[in-house]
């Protein structure tokens, strides 16, 4: 296998016309700037007094609310969901505070919720760089927030989960987290020296040409089940590449029967393991034991954990090693990371519908 596409700077800034290498580097500088704003926004107190939260979102957006949740699932007042589709869930109402998060403003589920929203009287913010979206906010006189920054909506993260973090926060809907985004992002810094593109020894290189050529099937529990879902999709979009994800311990009650077939499965898959010292000691030795019958039926796994002062810390350390490794994955692929033409493809049709 040619890996000299990722071994220098210049062949891999050439193989890198959109610029992605950027974006994911901008992690930091986006949770500052997202953290930033959100301490700015002016929001009604009356948003802190619901009975439940639903945040409306799809792909890139969609995964800060989910990370949001989950960060939070221990300290939140009210029940939380993220709403991926159409509409809004049946107990949306007056009591309802309905954050529609939309990175280009004009994502039509999250528009469709937005409306349903309007029409139950909930109270609704909104998180968008623009679109109708931006404009509807403005027209009715909602709160809204914006920020702005030039990417495809899954290399924005840091934006949509810290607006979505510091909102909660700021309504008094959770703790506040600015202590520890502050030590996540040390953190992190630290991490920035083993992957990035001129590295000597480069942790994100290796793992990137162990995978290229396998479909990687991610399992992560809890904060780390979201986790899996964004490596999944990292895949999909950076590498064009095939992924799955499953959750612990869910997938211990079916994922782990299929593991001896088809034979093609040995060379084809490789399991990656997100794990956490934080893990519920149970989902600990779920994973053990997984490990166990994953190596019955010979199918390759790694597992991935960092060390951090925070679940957050564990989770943007996991998300910039990963979004690194995608990155390496697409380039050896002789993929450009950026573009998402089957996406482009899906909105012209239904546009055209």
């Amino acid at each position: 296998m040619d890996t000299s596409v990722i071994e220098s700077v210049d062949a891999i800034k050439k193989a890198d016309p959109g610029d992605m290498l950027t974006k994911i580097k901008d992690l930091p500088l986006q949770i500052k700037d997202a953290w930033k704003i959100v301490q700015g926004a002016s929001l009604p107190p009356a948003y802190g007094d619901v009975r439940n939260i639903t945040i409306l979102g799809m792909g890139g957006s969609a995964i800060g609310g989910e990370f949001a949740g989950a960060l939070l699932a221990d300290n939140l007042k009210v029940p939380l969901s993220v709403h991926r589709d159409y509409g809004v869930p049946g107990y949306v109402g007056r009591d309802s505070l309905v954050i529609a998060s939309s990175f280009s403003g004009n994502t039509e589920e999250t528009l469709s919720g937005f409306d349903e929203a309007k029409k139950r009287g909930a109270k609704i913010l909104a998180i968008t760089t623009g679109g109708r979206l931006a404009d509807e906010a403005k027209a009715l006189r909602l709160p809204l927030i914006t920020f702005g920054y030039h990417a495809q909506p899954r290399a924005a993260l840091g934006y949509s989960l810290t607006l979505v973090l510091g909102t909660l926060g700021k309504l008094g809907l959770a703790r506040d987290m600015g202590k520890e985004i502050e030590r996540a992002l040390a953190d992190v810094a630290k991490l920035e020296e083993r992957v990035h593109e001129g590295a000597r020894t480069n942790d994100a290189k290796k793992m990137a040409i162990e995978l290229v050529g396998k479909i990687p099937v991610v399992y992560g529990a809890g904060v780390m089940g979201v986790m899996a879902r964004r490596v999944k999709d990292q895949w999909n979009e950076n590498a064009k590449n095939w992924a799955h994800f499953d959750v612990m311990s869910e997938l211990n009650h079916n994922a782990v029967v299929g593991f001896p077939h088809p034979p093609i499965a040995r060379d084809a898959q490789v399991v990656l393991l997100l794990r956490s010292r934080r893990d519920n000691p149970r989902h600990r030795l779920r994973f053990d034991v997984t490990k166990e019958l994953l190596d019955r039926s010979q199918i390759l796994h790694q597992d991935l954990e960092f060390d951090g002062a925070s679940m957050l810390s564990e989770v943007l350390q996991m998300t910039y090693f990963t979004d690194y490794v995608s990155f390496y994955v697409a380039l050896l692929n002789g993929a450009d990371p950026s573009p998402v033409t089957s996406i482009d493809y899906l909105k012209d049709r239904l546009a055209k519908a």
